[in-house]
């Protein structure tokens, strides 16, 4: 009999450098044992140093790769990655209301390593209106956090304040990662769900090769959901593949080189 496998679907933009974006969500869930569908918004040419262009696909494009997917496979996990403005905002959200009982994950890639913009700040205020609402995971590192909040993350009651005040916003579920803080030993990442806060710490690596790390957790995340773990234990678990792909990253380029992707046969848990 032929192998049924869990399914997801990764609405991002593609990194020709493969460490980010489309290509780290792909590498990410095929580790994972997860059949990874996709959905391209923008091709970006760019390395381990710089982004020297982004081309955005026609609207109806990417309504046609999202919807064409959606009428064949039965997918209920949506990942969303770099959305870029509000334009393929709307035709995102256009294509997902014709479906039903989507859980959807959203990073919101807002700048990149290279420090390129990747969401148009004029289009930020409609991420927080529209996006947001539909989302059954919002994951925003500090930086993100503190865009949509207007607030600054400086102590633990500003993180607990910023996760509220998202979750106000529409989020069932807020997850900040901690990968951004000053904190040299440690990153924590903090997630509410059902009003309770749960704090997942890793050890910090001493390495820049870092690209990529929020799709990759974003992914994950998305991936075990899709393989029927709760939410808290799909986050402990990708935190955990995350840590592992920085431990093992790969010196790739000249700038900040991505995780290591490469199936793992479960040795990060």
């Amino acid at each position: 009999m032929a192998r049924k496998v869990p399914l997801v679907l990764t609405i991002a933009g593609s990194d020709s450098g493969g460490g980010a974006g489309i290509q780290a969500d792909l590498k990410t869930l095929n580790s994972l044992e997860v059949f990874g569908c996709s959905a391209i918004t923008c091709v970006t040419a760019q390395n381990s140093r710089e982004i020297t262009n982004i081309f955005k696909l026609p609207n109806l494009s990417i309504n046609k790769q999202i919807t064409t997917v959606l009428r064949d496979f039965k997918i209920k996990y949506i990942k969303l990655g770099m959305l870029y403005d509000t334009e393929t905002m709307k035709t995102v959200l256009s294509a997902l209301q014709n479906f039903s009982n989507l859980k959807i994950i959203s990073d919101p890639v807002m700048i990149s390593k290279s420090g390129d913009s990747l969401l148009k700040d004029s289009s930020i205020n409609f991420y927080i209106k529209k996006i947001l609402p539909i989302c059954y995971l919002i994951t925003p590192n500090i930086h993100e956090a503190n865009r949509i909040t207007g607030l600054k993350i400086l102590k633990y009651a500003d993180l607990i304040n910023s996760l509220n005040i998202i979750k106000k916003y529409g989020a069932k579920n807020v997850l900040i990662k901690g990968g951004h803080s000053k904190d040299t030993n440690k990153s924590e990442d903090y997630l509410l769900s059902q009003n309770k806060i749960h704090k997942f710490a890793s050890k910090r690596y001493d390495t820049k090769n870092t690209h990529g790390t929020g799709c990759t957790l974003s992914a994950a995340i998305t991936g075990y959901l899709a393989k029927g773990f709760n939410l808290v234990e799909s986050v402990r678990k990708s935190k955990k593949f995350v840590s592992y792909g920085i431990k093992n990253s790969l010196s790739i380029g000249k700038g900040h080189g991505p995780l290591d992707h490469f199936p793992r046969r479960k040795k990060y848990e």
